[in-house]
Parts: C-alpha cells; structure tokens; sequence
C-alpha cells in the first residue's frame, strides 16, 4: 500500500471522529510518514524520547509496563486501524515513555511529529476540535478500564474484553490476554473452562 493510499484509508477514519476538510487534511497529511514495523520490535521503549504520534494502518500492537524486577503488566493493544499510537505525557513534556509499544504483528504506521500535530490546531479550528475529541476519547477510555478494575470481576473483565477486542481474541496469546486483565495465566484457563472456551 502506498502513503497516498495509507492516507486515503486514514482521512475519513479521523473525519468520523471530527469533520476535517479536504483541503485541511491536503495540507496536513503533507507532514506525515510512514513506517513498517516487524513483529516483535518496538515502536518505542520505556523513557525514549516519543516525538511523534503514530497512526496504526494495519497490524496489532500491545502497550505494557515494566516493572523493575522484569514483571509486565499489559496497558492495552493497538488493533484498529486509525488507533493513535503515542505517548501524551512524553511527547507534550518532553519526556521519557512510561511504557513501551511493541508489535505483536508487522504492522504499518502513519506518523506525524506531536509538535506539527498540534501546531495546526492553531492553524485551522476543525482540526483543533479533531485534537479535543481524541483526547477526550482517550480520558473515556482510561476512566472505563479503570471503572472496571475496581467495580468488575475478572470474568466481567474477561467477557469485556471479549466484546471489545473480538478482532484479536484469537490472535493474541493468553498470557498477554491475562495480563492486560490484571490476573495469572491459570486464572484465566480456569474462567474460560468455566465459560466453556477452552
């Protein structure tokens, strides 16, 4: 797939979000880049410096933590194509990832450097309100996984996970799956003999 036609697949993935005409996207699609990633690489690691933000046009990635006795915890996965792919909090002060990204397939990205991202909210109105809706679809998403870590059960969590990441329930490994669920990997066998999974 060329850029153009990664472009053209991104466009109305962003307009759904927030309207963005042509000859604004025309203008900023300019400073975008694309990237292959492999499977098992990764796009960034815990404190690099994060100066872009990336655009998934195919493949699937995993956001984790790192603890300092090398125990990883799963934040969550990249899967849809249009997911913003970043880190807010390095890119806008200007510090080191608190997590890493890594592809769990080869994957394609579009990027564009945060600084130009934002730089054309200033520029044009529509793109500024594109800037508030994903942030705030970001803020949601973070409150909800929250809400269920402290108000749902792991088989409520499980069965969550199961509506919301259907694309890649049987592509991503268990053990990943438990991890993103805050659970061990015999915890989970056990809910998915209990729901007959397994």
């Amino acid at each position: 797939m060329t850029k153009h036609e990664q472009l053209d697949n991104l466009h109305p993935i962003l307009n759904d979000i927030a309207p963005i005409p042509k000859n604004i996207w025309n203008d900023v699609s300019d400073c975008f880049k694309t990237k292959k990633i492999y499977k098992g690489e990764h796009l960034f690691r815990m404190d690099d410096k994060v100066d872009n933000f990336y655009f998934l046009i195919d493949g699937l990635a995993r956001y984790y933590y790192l603890t300092t006795d090398g125990k990883e915890f799963n934040k969550s996965f990249a899967e849809k194509q249009g997911h913003l792919i970043g880190s807010i909090l390095a890119s806008s002060k200007d510090t080191g990832s608190p997590y890493f990204v890594e592809a769990l397939s080869n994957m394609t990205v579009l990027y564009i450097s945060y600084k130009d991202f934002i730089s054309f909210g200033k520029k044009y109105s529509q793109w500024n309100d594109l800037i508030l809706r994903i942030y705030e679809n970001l803020i949601i998403k973070k409150e909800r996984r929250e809400a269920d870590f402290l108000l749902l059960h792991a088989q409520n969590r499980y069965e969550k996970f199961l509506d919301e990441y259907s694309m890649i329930v049987d592509i991503v490994p268990n053990y990943h799956i438990a991890s993103y669920l805050g659970i061990t990997e015999v915890a989970l066998s056990r809910i998915r003999k209990q729901m007959n999974l397994t």
